[in-house]
């Protein structure tokens, strides 16, 4: 065995020891009569949406994604003018900003699979598009898809089960805020857009993650649905660069609370998987050099030096951010 595989598997043999000791303990408790303790709530409604995953991979095809089967020379003819109508129409808009592909995720992902488009509120157009292409993604590619999606949710799961609740205490704690009383809902999907995943906000904070992006695998993707998750906090963040912003007389990178979002999630991550016995957790926006993306050279030296001392109460959020915001060279 190899030193790198090695240390995985010391890591993975450590996180699934603490696992194993929880249901130990449940199992005891029950043989002694002991009441079992109340399950955790529920924190993420995860789903595989036959549509959802129709309507991203339509839109991904749109822009070029390779979509191999063997088609019979009639379904060649619908699926290529779907996507074509797509392209048209769909493929170059933006997923998270634009109310109208909004609008349409949201009006889908309500849908069962062997539901009609009727009474959705779609356009004409588009409804006739992805009814006309359904049949052929059933038969040629969702249940891969399909498969997929699940398979992701099956393996994060027990990661939830077992740092879920300080995770989620700890994430809103950071932005003054308590958890969400119900289930966030995170929609499984082929494809979701250039970066993987993305998280929306009207009318309710609603997350898509693509199932086989490699960056979003293992302990990766416990992390990554807290990032995501706390978008519904990040006007908070944003509000509070600005206050700073203007009492300063300085302007930072416009993705900069973005970066706060990333550091938050995977830091706490970090800390949390170390209580566990998993050491050396690094987090997704340091591993694909996310940080430099949004915010140029030193943008995560700065964010953790500001950020820290929040974490461990010495400063509120408005002060952790005003001193992020001096901290930043005057442009």
């Amino acid at each position: 065995m190899s030193e790198l595989a090695a240390t995985e598997t010391e890591k993975y043999s450590g996180r699934w020891a603490a696992i194993l000791l929880s249901l130990s303990l449940l199992l005891a408790a029950c043989a002694s009569g002991a009441p079992a303790p109340a399950p955790a709530p529920r924190l993420f409604d995860f789903h595989s949406n036959f549509w959802l995953n129709l309507h991203h991979f339509a839109r991904a095809a749109g822009l070029g994604l390779p979509a191999p089967a063997e088609l019979t020379a009639d379904e060649r003819a619908i699926w290529d003018k779907g996507v074509a109508f797509y392209r048209e129409h769909y493929s170059e808009r933006n997923l998270w900003f634009d109310d109208g592909l909004v609008r349409i995720k949201e009006a889908l992902r309500a849908l069962d699979e062997d539901a009609t488009l009727d009474g959705a509120g779609l356009d004409r157009d588009l409804k006739a598009t992805l009814t006309a292409m359904a049949p052929i993604y059933r038969a040629h590619w969702w249940p891969a898809h399909d498969a997929a999606n699940r398979a992701w949710i099956a393996s994060v799961e027990p990661l939830l089960r077992a740092d879920g609740a300080r995770l989620s205490r700890r994430v809103a704690a950071a932005y003054g805020v308590a958890w969400p009383s119900t289930p966030i809902p995170v929609d499984l999907s082929v494809s979701a857009g250039p970066n993987g995943a993305y998280t929306t906000t009207r009318p309710g904070t609603h997350v898509t993650i693509a199932a086989s992006d490699p960056r979003y695998q293992g302990l990766a993707a416990l992390e990554m649905v807290f990032h995501e998750s706390s978008h519904a906090w990040g006007y908070l963040i944003r509000q509070a660069i600005e206050q700073a912003e203007a009492a300063r007389h300085k302007t930072v990178p416009p993705q900069l609370w973005h970066a706060v979002l990333f550091y938050n999630a995977g830091e706490l991550t970090r800390r949390t998987l170390a209580e566990d016995g998993v050491p050396g957790y690094v987090e997704h926006a340091v591993v694909h050099k996310v940080y430099p993306a949004l915010c140029g050279e030193g943008c995560h030296e700065r964010v953790v030096a500001a950020w820290n001392p929040h974490l461990a109460g010495k400063t509120s959020l408005e002060q952790a951010l005003d001193g992020l915001v001096a901290a930043w060279p005057a442009s």
